[in-house]
């Protein structure tokens, strides 16, 4: 017995009247030959494509062939439907009207299962009288429940008299009783054509031309479309008034020409107008076309990201909140001119934060709080999303880690100045960084850091002082000025606190349930954690650092009157003489600087240890506390800066967490004022041998030292009023 090939015969109907719609395409039936079906497109006929059978079997068997039965032949010519393959266009129907085929449905079905039962003689005399068998009978097909077996024969059993009545596990509907000529035309209706020639029309009924006429018509529509449409978004009920007064005018104006006067709309006439609308339109007038574009764009799947810092948004946001600046600690540890940069003179001050959002998890992973947007402070909240917030959080007392931090592969900015400038570009390429510019004016396109802006504005701001809200017309009469005692030292604290604690641990609806912070230690522990690692320190130098142009000199280079040399330096020197040098200056640590030797960044060390992990902030306040104690001397022991660096770290240590957040704005303005200030008369030395006292507590000790050079102006003398070049300095 041969076996049976599949591939040799189609598995469904082939047919030059039927509608084939395959790839999104609806194409007829040519011819089939050789094991392969042709079809051409309904549209145009030239256009061919064809299929082996086993492939077209494959393709009816996945569900990518539909067929349409006779669907290029006139309705009225289509042959008589057999079976309810149009059922599946019933989900569309309006309630209503699919109720009502389904009842007719139903009596039809009644009415043939009694007749087949020879239940009464086909007449209307008796149909009418088994009319309540045969609405009880079509009830079992209004059922919108699976059916009991058990249930089913407990009911036979108990019509049969064999049983006691079962009870109903839901409710059955009966439908109403028609009369027999009704009944045995919609069995007609059936036998011709099937369930679908049940569909009634009683929703195309009635008088559908309009009750006004032309003229008021045209008047209600042109008073509409002129104050509805507008950007000042009057209400329906405004708009009603407008209408009417409308038609008062024309009306006044036509009783003068004789004319006969219009009937003025009522409010549901209008109401039913503006339903009518267009609703695009309507929000291009009333609420511009970026809004319309935002509510009407279709969306598709949506923003996908597989791993954490696979996309990191980053934005900027001017806080609702005023501080007083004058009780904040931080006014201590900058001069009139470092305020004045950074914007910190006023008396109250609203904030602008830029913070940066992963998606993946919905972690902030960066912040930096600013007087104003600028390029250092996109640069700082670029330099935290690299870094471990641990031990700055834990400063904070904050009581949860955070932890997040990485290289990101994509960062998305929006159209901001600085995001723009080059320094920022420059400094994401260091970093391996691609950047994305947002479209200008479509915040959506960045909804995770907009929605973490949101949340921050909704359940942070009211529970504080001084809050502003975001228009005047929100704000209203509420006193922000009076109620503003918030210094900048305890915003950031209670950011920093709200984001760690509060925010990265409140389950979300977009991660499953999932809090931020549980979903980004989820996938590292799935092992689903960001392709490149954190950059290294070196790394962070060059694509941080200020760019700054140094001449090497003997002693090597100077920055902020610190001084800097190497073995590569004193090579380069001797090679090359005085010599310009491209320097990268870190701000958060001078104790190393990276130079560019020959085309290479080398990291060059400080020459006094007292720098190695020192900020230039505190080595300027530093400076500045050391020219107060004394300020004509001129040289200054190794020993005694890094005790009062120690003096100055241990005053401000409560105020280093919040200094490490807010933007300190370090320009090349800034840097040169500074070192300005650095350099004057101020000379860094190894520590003095200091003298000890004898063992036998008398006498003196005589230490020798280089007397300083004589000048005509400042002779060296001794206590006759001489010249002493020799002179030795004594202590008792």
């Amino acid at each position: 017995m041969a076996k049976f090939d599949r591939n040799q015969f189609i598995t469904f109907s082939l047919d030059m009247h039927h509608i084939y719609r395959m790839n999104g395409t609806e194409y007829r039936f040519v011819y089939e030959t050789n094991g392969t079906v042709t079809f051409s497109a309904v549209e145009d006929a030239h256009r061919k494509v064809t299929y082996e059978v086993g492939t077209l079997n494959r393709m009816n068997g996945a569900g990518q062939v539909e067929m349409v039965p006779y669907g290029l032949l006139p309705e009225h010519l289509r042959p008589a439907v057999v079976h309810d393959i149009d059922d599946v266009a019933f989900s569309g129907l309006p309630r209503a009207k699919r109720k009502r085929m389904e009842t007719r449905h139903a009596m039809v079905q009644g009415y043939r299962a009694l007749k087949s039962a020879n239940a009464f003689k086909v007449n209307d005399a008796e149909i009418n009288e088994a009319m309540d068998d045969i609405c009880r009978e079509a009830a079992a097909y209004l059922a919108m429940t699976l059916p009991d077996p058990e249930g089913d024969l407990k009911v036979r059993a108990w019509q049969a008299g064999e049983g006691p009545k079962p009870r109903s596990k839901s409710t059955v509907e009966i439908p109403d009783a028609v009369s027999a000529r009704t009944l045995r035309k919609w069995d007609a209706a059936f036998e011709r054509g099937g369930k679908k020639a049940l569909l009634d029309n009683v929703d195309k009924q009635g008088n559908r031309n309009s009750y006004f006429s032309v003229e008021e018509m045209q008047l209600m529509s042109e008073t509409i479309n002129r104050e509805y449409l507008n950007l000042q978004r009057k209400t329906i009920a405004t708009v009603v008034a407008d209408v009417r007064q409308a038609f008062r005018d024309e009306n006044s104006r036509r009783a003068e020409e004789g004319q006969a006067p219009l009937r003025t709309p009522g409010r549901e006439a209008v109401r039913q107008f503006i339903k009518r609308l267009d609703k695009f339109r309507v929000l291009v007038a009333r609420f511009g076309q970026e809004q319309a574009m935002k509510r009407m764009r279709p969306t598709f799947k949506g923003l996908e990201v597989q791993r954490p810092l696979e996309r990191v948004e980053m934005d900027e946001w001017k806080i609702d909140l005023l501080t007083i600046l004058a009780k904040s600690g931080l006014m201590s540890m900058f001069n009139q001119e470092e305020l004045g940069e950074m914007g910190l003179l006023d008396r109250m001050k609203r904030w602008w934060m830029c913070a940066a959002m992963d998606c993946r998890t919905n972690c902030f992973v960066g912040m930096s709080i600013t007087a104003n947007p600028q390029t250092s402070s996109a640069i700082k909240c670029l330099r935290m999303v690299v870094s471990d917030k641990g031990q700055f959080a834990d400063k904070m007392g904050a009581l949860a880690p955070w932890s997040m931090f990485g290289t990101p592969e994509t960062l998305y900015v929006d159209n901001g100045s600085a995001f723009k400038s080059a320094l920022f570009t420059t400094t994401c390429v260091e970093l391996g960084i691609t950047k994305v510019q947002t479209i200008a004016g479509c915040p959506a396109m960045r909804g995770k850091g907009e929605g973490g802006f949101n949340t921050l504005g909704v359940t942070l701001l009211p529970r504080l002082s001084g809050r502003t809200f975001g228009d005047v017309v929100e704000k209203a009469d509420h006193p922000s000025e009076k109620r503003a005692c918030l210094s900048i030292d305890d915003l950031i604290y209670t950011l920093v606190r709200w984001v760690v604690d509060v925010y990265h641990n409140t389950p979300q609806e977009a991660l499953g349930g999932r809090t931020p912070l549980g979903q980004w230690e989820a996938d590292l522990r799935e092992g689903n954690y960001p392709l490149m690692p954190a950059p290294s320190q070196r790394r962070k130098r060059i694509a941080f650092g200020l760019p700054l142009e140094r001449v090497l000199q003997k002693d090597g280079i100077r920055v902020l009157n610190v001084r800097y040399q190497s073995a590569d330096l004193a090579r380069h020197f001797l090679d090359n003489g005085v010599t310009p040098l491209n320097v990268r200056w870190f701000e958060e640590d001078i104790g190393v600087v990276e130079v560019e030797l020959n085309g290479e960044w080398k990291p060059i060390d400080a020459v006094s240890d007292a720098f190695q992990g020192l900020d230039a902030s505190t080595w300027i306040a530093t400076r500045r506390a050391m020219r107060a104690k004394d300020p004509k001397r001129k040289e200054w022991e190794e020993d005694v800066i890094a005790q009062t660096i120690a003096d100055i770290e241990a005053l401000n240590a409560d105020r280093k967490a919040a200094k490490s957040v807010i933007d300190h704005g370090w320009s090349e303005k800034r840097f040169a004022a500074a070192e300005k200030e650095a350099m004057a008369s101020f000379e860094i030395v190894p520590p003095r041998q200091k003298t000890a006292d004898s063992p036998d507590g008398y006498g003196c000790s005589v230490i020798p030292s280089e007397p300083s050079k004589p000048t005509r102006a400042n002779p060296t003398t001794n206590g006759a009023g001489e010249s002493d070049a020799g002179a030795y300095k004594f202590r008792d």
